[in-house]
């Protein structure tokens, strides 16, 4: 549900938790002067050097250099979102938060909290039909689920009947269309009327990040077909944006690795036996969007897909799409089992723990899964379907290694690898295609830095919305709030915390009438490869050009001051300035 969250109310969410109350409600404080310490939960030490400020409201490590404010130490520990950390602590202290209706359509906004709530309420049937079936019951035993695994999970069952769900729902007060909208029944083209989609199936309900019920998964208890029946795409389910289990693994990833499975059975066994942190893409093929996901809560990464040919292909093009978004991930081989949810049934967790211990990373999984060909003495075909796959690596450094292994496995030449590869590469596909956006009519009027910082950032925005939230030491920080468009990065930064979209209409009431500003919107191309660096260097130049510019103010305040006290201060501000410009010089070259 999305919330008013401008700089006023962060404020005042922050004004009443006290940060000393809030990190202790986590961890053990102990008073260390005028503030408070303990050890650091972002990094491993046996001497505390995680400091809390109540002065302040900060903390700081100085150990690994984590700080900010009671709402950055509840998105760093608990794995929240901006949104959800500040809607924690404004619980906490008893605030109600204003809600905002994000596409400026409140019967939209009505009609998704009803979707919301109708999925809930069948979850519910699902979960109470499950107890009328005791030969469902058994057979979740049998697969080692228990009464506290099936609550944890919210498993249910739909009955074998034509209109179950459907009758039940209408009979709460909801409306045959609204249902429909949820994908939980289907309209019949020749009899007009409609039927449950899910019937004689063990349910799992779909969570998302923020324990909404948005969609289901069904599985067949026999032998007929499909085995599993997921929820169509509906205004509240886009199965590539999120996971199932992720509402669970989330918080425990934040120093674990996430365990990436194929199925609901595999999610729910591995959670059974410790494995807090797997989650299962929703019966299609990873998507860039889930990876981006997952990177948010965790820096490690392991796939664990089943073991036959199509499960080996799937983790090999998962593996490629991670590589290619810049992250390291391994690869966990399933021996004498075809997935982890029998792995686990039949050799327990101390040999599952063996088989993550020894996992392969990107180019020892490369091998293993080639070594056929390798083995059949076919060396050409082997180092082309070498070369097929590391062209999703971004890391020049890192293609280097791998072709100095190629060269020592295959007895060929490095310098022979390496020029075979870069004639190949001008012609070479990738294994897994990138995604190449689809230039919207904003993206097309976008081009290089060639104006103002100020308009080259919004321009950059209009692309890629998640960078507004990189404006928010700018807009928090008193030195930048005579920019010349403050106000704008203000509202531009309020926009994505409250989950808004910011397009070419939503610009336009931001910068209203001034003419200055109205030339964002008249440009022509840009460099679709390079977004985020150029985002980066437009803050730092941003940042050094103001911080120049208040430095030339304060040398004139100084020159005209007669008072020693506040001279001091002036030339104290001017030290800070000069050290600032000076390290963040340093970062532009």
């Amino acid at each position: 549900m999305p919330y008013r969250l401008d700089s006023d109310v962060v404020k005042r969410i922050l004004d009443e938790n006290n940060i000393v109350d809030v990190i202790e409600e986590f961890l053990p404080l102990k008073k260390a002067g005028a503030n408070y310490s303990t050890n650091c939960p972002f990094h491993k030490e046996k001497t505390p050097s995680f400091i809390v400020s109540p002065d302040k409201q900060m903390f700081h490590c100085f150990g690994c250099g984590e700080s900010g404010d009671s709402i950055s130490f509840i998105t760093k520990y608990k794995n929240y979102t901006f949104v959800e950390a500040a809607e924690y602590l404004a619980k906490k202290a008893g605030i109600i938060l204003e809600e905002v209706n994000y596409s400026g359509n409140q019967e939209n906004k009505e009609l998704t909290d009803r979707l919301y709530k109708i999925n809930r309420d069948a979850a519910a049937f699902f979960y109470r039909n499950l107890r009328e079936h005791p030969e469902i019951i058994n057979y979740l035993r049998s697969r080692e689920i228990n009464n506290d695994v099936i609550k944890k999970f919210g498993i249910g069952y739909a009955k074998n009947q034509w209109d179950n769900l459907l009758k039940h729902l209408m009979d709460k007060g909801y409306t045959e269309e609204d249902i429909l909208k949820t994908g939980l029944i289907i309209r019949h083209p020749e009899k007009k009327s409609c039927y449950d989609r899910f019937r004689n199936r063990v349910m799992f309900p779909i969570f998302d990040v923020r324990k909404r019920i948005i969609g289901f998964g069904g599985r067949v208890i026999d032998d007929s077909l499909p085995k599993y029946l997921n929820s169509p795409e509906t205004m509240v389910f886009n199965k590539g944006n999120n996971l199932y289990g992720l509402n669970l693994a989330r918080e425990a990833a934040k120093d674990k690795s996430f365990i990436l499975v194929e199925g609901y059975m595999d999610v729910i066994k591995m959670h059974t036996y410790g494995y807090n942190t797997a989650v299962a893409a929703l019966g299609t093929a990873l998507t860039d969007n889930q990876i981006k996901l997952l990177k948010r809560y965790s820096k490690g990464f392991y796939i664990g897909f089943d073991s036959d040919s199509a499960g080996q292909n799937a983790a090999l093009k998962a593996l490629n799409m991670f590589k290619r978004n810049s992250i390291d991930a391994k690869v966990i081989i399933i021996d004498n089992a075809k997935d982890p949810d029998e792995y686990l049934n039949k050799f327990g967790k101390v040999n599952f723990d063996k088989l993550i211990e020894n996992s392969l990373d990107y180019y020892n999984f490369l091998e293993y899964h080639f070594n056929e060909i390798y083995e059949n003495n076919n060396k050409v075909e082997y180092i082309s379907k070498i070369f097929d796959n590391i062209v999703n690596v971004n890391s020049e450094i890192e293609k280097e290694l791998i072709f100095e292994k190629l060269s020592s496995k295959v007895g060929v030449s490095k310098e022979s690898i390496t020029n075979e590869y870069n004639k190949k590469e001008t012609k070479q596909k990738t294994f897994v295609k990138p995604s190449i956006p689809v230039k919207t009519q904003t993206q097309m009027q976008v081009k290089k830095i060639t104006t103002s910082h100020e308009e080259e950032l919004i321009r950059l925005i209009l692309i890629e919305n998640d960078f507004a939230l990189q404006l928010k030491e700018i807009v928090n920080e008193d030195i930048f709030k005579d920019l010349e468009f403050y106000g704008i990065f203000r509202e531009l930064y309020e926009y994505k915390i409250n989950n808004m979209s910011i397009d070419e209409d939503s610009l336009k009431k931001i910068i209203k009438n001034e003419p200055d500003a109205k030339v964002l919107l008249q440009c022509d191309d840009v460099d679709y490869d390079n977004l985020e660096s150029l985002f980066k260097d437009c803050i730092k130049r941003l940042k050094i050009k103001y911080y120049e510019k208040k430095r030339s103010i304060l040398s004139d305040n100084l020159t005209q001051s007669e008072n020693s006290e506040e001279s001091k201060e002036i030339m104290n501000e001017i030290f800070i300035l000069a050290k600032k410009i000076k390290s963040t010089k340093e970062e532009v070259n």
